[in-house]
């Protein structure tokens, strides 16, 4: 069953030849990805990079409970296990936009914004989300992020509070005629012939998590000397619960894969701290 160490090992296994350059630059399986990035990451949980389409597609059958849509979060949901939200960005630091659907620590079954389907899929009700952050430019991924909702998440209650607020506040506008609405709110009949509306739609954005955990994995003296990063931070109750940790620590001695300990500020709390194995691999 694939999990994030699976993709970390994937995604590091086909990336060996990152440090072989050519004429043309580098070309590798990674940087040839970069432009499809989703399927790139899918792939890599399902352990089928670089397969044929009939491989691909049974793996991920097996690995998956579901594969998402366009408009709908999550991106995918692995059977019995996590939720998988993927980002791409331009530049590493940009800041992530979520549109209309807040950032999330945990997937929760009662969510309104996830589709019939996603629902369905198989028994569940809560699910650990993993934000994995691709930076890719002109079809190449220089940089991959892995992070728990958990770490880099509030709790719901604090992004509904604000939702709500507005909501109550477009609502009680008495100059106004509003109706009940998905969206932040509805406006109606705003000119003198009531033909128009104006919708107050959310576009939620949250800071990278190269920026907001830089500290933990940059080297400032080498960082433009690296070609490829991957970096992923797993909280240590969650990495205690894979059974592959034993062959993975192993794999990550024999690839240049650092795996450091460390405490990182509880997002709900930050006067508290959580323990956290953060895995970092660099490619120069």
């Amino acid at each position: 069953m694939g999990d994030i160490l699976t993709a970390i090992t994937a995604i590091v296994g086909n990336s060996l030849d990152l440090s072989k350059s050519t004429p043309g630059g580098i070309q590798n399986r990674v940087n040839q990805m970069g432009e499809a990035l989703e399927e790139y990451v899918k792939n890599a949980f399902a352990n089928c990079i670089g397969k044929d389409q009939r491989t691909i597609n049974s793996l991920r059958s097996s690995t998956f409970s579901y594969l998402g849509n366009n408009t709908n979060p999550p991106d995918a949901m692995l059977k019995g296990s996590d939720a998988i939200e993927i980002k791409k960005v331009e530049s590493a630091k940009n800041t992530l936009q979520f549109n209309s659907s807040y950032p999330k620590n945990k997937l929760s079954l009662g969510n309104p914004k996830i589709s019939v389907k996603c629902k369905n899929c198989e028994e569940w009700d809560t699910k650990d989300m993993i934000y994995v952050v691709g930076h890719v430019e002109k079809s190449i991924l220089h940089n991959i992020f892995f992070v728990y909702g958990d770490v880099y998440c509030d709790a719901h209650s604090v992004y509904e509070n604000v939702e709500n607020t507005i909501k109550e506040c477009v609502q009680s506008l008495d100059v106004i005629e509003s109706s009940e609405t998905k969206e932040l709110g509805r406006v109606n009949k705003v000119d003198h012939l009531g033909i128009s509306s104006l919708r107050v739609r959310g576009m939620w954005v949250i800071t990278s998590p190269f920026k907001q955990f830089e500290y933990l994995y940059e080297d400032k003296a080498k960082e433009d000397c690296y070609s490829f990063r991957l970096i992923a931070i797993i909280p240590e109750d969650k990495y205690d619960t894979f059974e592959s940790k034993t062959d993975f620590e192993t794999f990550c001695k024999s690839h240049d894969v650092v795996v450091n300990d460390e405490n990182i500020p509880n997002p709900q709390n930050p006067a508290e701290m959580i323990k956290c194995k953060v895995v970092i691999y660099k490619v120069q």
